[in-house]
């Protein structure tokens, strides 16, 4: 039987943090998810019922200054606060689940928050981790001018916001899709000069940090993602070794659980977490 509720978490600083939880009886194994940028965790409905049908229960926040969290749209006062969000979530499914094998799961930022959380963290409570388009790298890079502009910035502007620049017919093929993404109302835009700058820092960091990893990694990209790179993941992928399970999804773009393999995609998934439990 599922049983879903909405719960909030509070952040070290004090932010409050919506949540939800998509539980059931006798779970094999319970999966807690952090999101991309700018969306928000209603856009996961289909995954937490997949794995729910699976048995499998599922946990989710909006990330501060995302969908009906507290926070600045798209602003972080630091990197370091994603990560210790993270890890409430993570210490509020195993209060849930005391036994149950708990998996990480981050998509595009929240593949980055979640890369930087299993290289830095306490892990021991992991089973392992799904990192799905991971932002460690993009997949254009940004001109050095660029970024030397945003690193100055952000140094006395960190909440200065523009937008991301999104064009939603990058998220998947199924234009429905990124039509709905567009007329969502609590998806933004927005990307301040700090959540940048650290973003793309910490990024980089998990790439050369890869020996820190501990656990099993499953990590897929789509080739046919022009937000962040199909190649970083596989270079750090390739350099974790054993470990680390890599999978490529021919023609599919930044969203491969929205996209026109999802359900091919969530099944790879499941397999992988079943061969872990």
């Amino acid at each position: 039987m599922e049983e879903i509720e909405n719960f909030t978490l509070t952040a070290k600083d004090g932010t409050s943090l919506y949540g939800r939880e998509w539980l059931i009886e006798n779970p094999k194994a319970a999966i807690c998810l952090v999101h991309g940028l700018g969306e928000h965790i209603g856009r996961y409905e289909h995954v937490a019922e997949f794995f729910n049908s699976h048995q499998i229960s599922f946990f989710a926040f909006d990330l501060r200054g995302h969908g009906r969290s507290e926070g600045k749209r798209g602003h972080t006062p630091s990197h370091y606060m994603l990560v210790d969000d993270v890890e409430e979530l993570l210490m509020f499914a195993r209060a849930e689940y005391n036994d149950v094998p708990l998996f990480l799961y981050g998509h595009s930022l929240g593949g980055n928050i979640a890369t930087n959380y299993v290289l830095k963290k306490n892990i021991n409570e992991l089973t392992g981790a799904i990192i799905s388009s991971p932002w460690l790298a993009l997949a254009l890079e940004p001109p050095a001018f660029q970024m030397k502009l945003a690193k100055f910035v952000s140094g006395f502007l960190p909440s200065l916001t523009q937008s991301n620049g999104l064009d939603v017919k990058h998220l998947t093929n199924d234009d429905a899709i990124n039509q709905a993404y567009k007329k969502d109302p609590l998806v933004h835009d927005k990307i301040s000069t700090k959540l940048f700058t650290e973003c793309y820092r910490e990024g980089l960091w998990a790439l050369e940090n890869s020996q820190k990893n501990k656990i099993p990694l499953l990590i897929f990209h789509g080739t046919e993602d022009r937000i962040t790179s199909p190649d970083a993941s596989k270079t750090f992928a390739e350099n974790i070794g054993e470990l680390a399970t890599y999978h490529q999804w021919p023609g599919i773009k930044h969203e491969p659980h929205n996209d026109v393999k999802k359900e091919e995609v969530l099944e790879t998934i499941f397999k992988w977490v079943k061969e872990q439990v």
